[in-house]
């Protein structure tokens, strides 16, 4: 049968070449599904009423390179152990912002972000290629800087998070630095 036939015949019967197109797709808003709902805040959430936790914190990175790739995560054999004070059923998170730039030269204005719930520090691994992003380039040095912190949020981690509300706070900061050659 004709692509085209088939089209138009499926645009009749669902009503998108006819008069109910308006019906149609009002009662389709009303069934619509929605691929990735906004959880609404914790509302048991608490953060007046502390609790103790203690957690590992990285003290150091781990950064490889080759001639032309250079890639950068926590060095999970480098953790210590602190304690922070947590809001009662508040949500934890780890946030970092990554700069990666020639020795010698200013940090840049922006760096790339990386979010994760929990606080295992597990923000994956970057990746720099000497094709598409410029680094690393032969005999350069190359300063790789992470801003860490840990938080405490009511809004629940979900698809595409900005856990910045009005609870939101942060329980712990570190800069990690490094040069690579």
């Amino acid at each position: 049968m004709n692509p085209k036939l088939l089209l138009c015949l499926a645009l009749v019967l669902s009503g998108g070449l006819s008069g109910n197109f308006a019906a149609v797709q009002s009662s389709a808003k009303a069934d619509k599904w929605q691929p990735f709902q906004i959880i609404p805040p914790i509302t048991n959430a608490d953060p007046s009423i502390r609790c103790p936790v203690s957690v590992r914190v990285p003290t150091k990175l781990k950064i490889e390179r080759t001639s032309d790739t250079l890639s950068e995560t926590i060095d999970t054999n480098s953790f210590e152990s602190t304690n922070l004070m947590v809001g009662t059923n508040m949500v934890t998170g780890v946030e970092g912002k990554i700069y990666v730039y020639p020795e010698g030269e200013s940090r840049p204005a922006n760096g790339g972000d990386s979010l994760s719930s929990g606080l295992d520090f597990n923000l994956g691994v970057d990746y720099w290629h000497t094709k598409q992003d410029g680094i690393p380039l032969p005999g350069k040095k190359y300063v790789v800087e992470i801003d860490l912190a840990a938080f405490e949020t009511d809004i629940p981690p979900q698809h595409d998070w900005e856990p910045y509300g009005k609870n939101y706070k942060v329980l712990w900061r570190r800069t990690l630095k490094q040069t690579i050659e």
